[in-house]
Formats: structure tokens, sequence, C-alpha cells
């Protein structure tokens, strides 16, 4: 049975979320518009169909390592001071880095394919 991005097959516990994958989707998603954490975390759910829900957990610390790195960075607002309202943009290093991540994207992909072979 599929759950929060995995899945208990058997005695297997099955990730079907690659692990590191979270820091460039919140780049990706950024490029569209500047978000917030629970914005992210809400556009990855509608946009795999409610396959993965990200935890703040997880959300959290990535923006943060992304801003401390440069590739994002916090917007000002009116509503500046509300509890868990800090929206974010991409920066250009982060558009640079996310450049990077689409070559890898196109061997992970083909990767994919190819593992499907094996069940189909």
């Amino acid at each position: 049975m599929m759950n929060k991005g995995c899945c208990n097959c058997g005695p297997f516990r099955v990730n079907l979320i690659p692990q590191g994958l979270l820091k460039p989707l919140i780049l990706r998603l950024l490029l569209q518009r500047p978000m917030h954490g629970f914005e992210i975390m809400e556009q990855i759910y509608e946009r795999t169909n409610g396959m993965w829900r990200p935890a703040p957990a997880a959300v959290y610390p990535a923006l943060s390592w992304l801003e401390s790195k440069g590739y994002i960075e916090e917007i000002e607002t009116d509503a500046q001071g509300q509890k868990g309202r800090r929206p974010f943009k991409i920066t250009q290093k982060g558009r640079e880095a996310l450049g990077d991540f689409e070559k890898f994207r196109d061997e992970w992909l083909d990767g994919i394919s190819r593992l499907k072979k094996i069940w189909f």
C-alpha cells in the first residue's frame, strides 16, 4: 500500500521519492512565484496528486539551507511577522543551480525508464 512517498511492499520499504529531491523541487516551484513553506508543501501535495506531502520538518530546514547558501531569499511583505509566513523567491544563484539539476534530471528519468523494463 502506498503512503506518503513510500511503498510497504511485503518485507520491503521502497521510497518512491529520491532522497535529495526536495531542495531542487523547492527551487523549481519558486521559479513560478514567491511562496512560503506551507504553500510549498501544498503545491507538492497537489502536483503529486496526493502521493507526497513533505513534512514541515523537511521543508523548513531545506528552506533555511537554501537561504543560507544564497539560492533563495526572503522577500519583504506587509504580512511580515505573521507566524510561518516568510515568502521566499529564487535568486540568480538558485537559477544557475537549478540548471545543473536539469542535467541530472534527464539522466535520472532515463534510469527510471530502464528500471520500468524489469516490471513491464
